[in-house]
This record gives structure tokens, sequence and C-alpha cells, in this order.
């Protein structure tokens, strides 16, 4: 099936969906000696022509050990799932079209890029390929009216350490998707890993 790609407008209007969402799951904390400051965790809707999807957070607020701070090397249960529809229950889903999803764990410390002191706890480590330009790449179609569970929680490393007092740090993730028709990904993911075009096109 061709390409459905006929103006420049179709394009940015329902071919490519390509978001940093700090203002959609962002973890925001100050360091202060050997804790963090946690302010708040958002959901929101991503809409865009024929490519709407929701990305939705099972926690209406973060709960830790000690309220408000978080410890080095504890546990942030915040899981994140991506809803091909333009609802949360995956009812309203009137001419959208099945996706292909990708997703970017971001983890900055002063705005400089820190993942080595991320790690994420994938739902299911076995439907993800890990690419080289720090994407993780969904195995499948995400059809119509479907949801996948990207991770089970968020762990910061016990190696941050006081060297980075009161300095910002942004947790979000970035989440790119496609049509899954007409191999739109040639033209707009040049980095995808070989293992999962082949996933793709068996």
């Amino acid at each position: 099936m061709a390409k459905k790609l006929t103006t420049s407008i179709s394009l940015l209007s329902y071919i490519l969906v390509s978001t940093v969402i700090f203002c959609v799951t962002f973890l925001s904390f100050i360091i202060s000696g050997a804790y963090f400051s946690a302010n708040k965790v958002v959901s929101g809707t991503i809409t865009l022509g024929q490519l709407d999807f929701r990305i939705l957070n099972n926690l209406s607020q973060i709960i830790t050990s000690e309220p408000q701070l978080f410890m080095p090397d504890e546990v942030i249960n915040n899981a994140v799932t991506i809803l091909n529809a333009r609802d949360d229950a995956g009812v309203n889903t009137s001419g959208l079209t099945d996706l292909y999803l990708r997703i970017k764990p971001i983890l900055e410390i002063n705005s400089v890029s820190s993942l080595q002191f991320l790690h994420v706890e994938l739902n299911n480590p076995t439907v993800w390929v890990q690419g080289s330009d720090g994407f993780l790449y969904y195995k499948n179609k995400l059809l119509v009216g479907d949801r996948i569970i990207f991770n089970d929680y968020f762990t910061l490393s016990y190696l941050i350490d006081n060297q980075y007092q009161n300095l910002p740090v942004y947790l979000g993730l970035r989440v790119d998707t496609v049509q899954s028709e007409g191999k739109a990904y040639e033209s707009e993911w040049f980095t995808a890993p070989t293992e999962w075009i082949t996933i793709i096109n068996n």
C-alpha cells in the first residue's frame, strides 16, 4: 500500500508524531545532598491529525518512603502506558490508524544527558528492540484501540551523590510514532535498528 503522503501538511498532520514529553511524564527533582525533591507527575494528550494517542500514567501521585523526597536507588513507581485512542478508555478511535512506536528515556542533570544514572524496568523486555540511537522500538504494530505498558518503574542510581547538590534533574520520555502503512518509518526513522526492521517486515 502506498505511503499516505500527499502534501507537506499531511507529513506533519499524520505521518509522524514526535514529541518530548517532559510535560506529559515529567518528574522534576532538585538534588540536595543525597535526596531529591519531587515536584509533579502529569499526564496529557498528544493530538496531530490522524495520529492521535494517549500517554497514561497509572499514578496520581508519587509515593516514596519519605514524602516529597527521592533517595538515590529508590524505586520510582511511575509506569507509563501508550494508548492508540483519543480517550483513556480506548473507545474513541474513529479515523485512527495503526502505529509503529519508539520510546527514548531521557535523564538530564543540569541539562547534561545522564542516562548512566537511570534504570528503566521494562514491563515486557521481549517486545522491545534497543537501538543505537537510544530509542526502544516496539516490535509490534500498536493497533487502533490497543495499549502497551512501557515500564513498571524507574530507579535512579545510588551513584548520584553530593557532587550533584542543588542541580536540576529532569526525567522524561520521548515518544515517536509513525503510521504502520506504507513503510513511513523508512523516511522518518533513519536510525532504526536492522533487527527491528526485519521483525516488522516479516
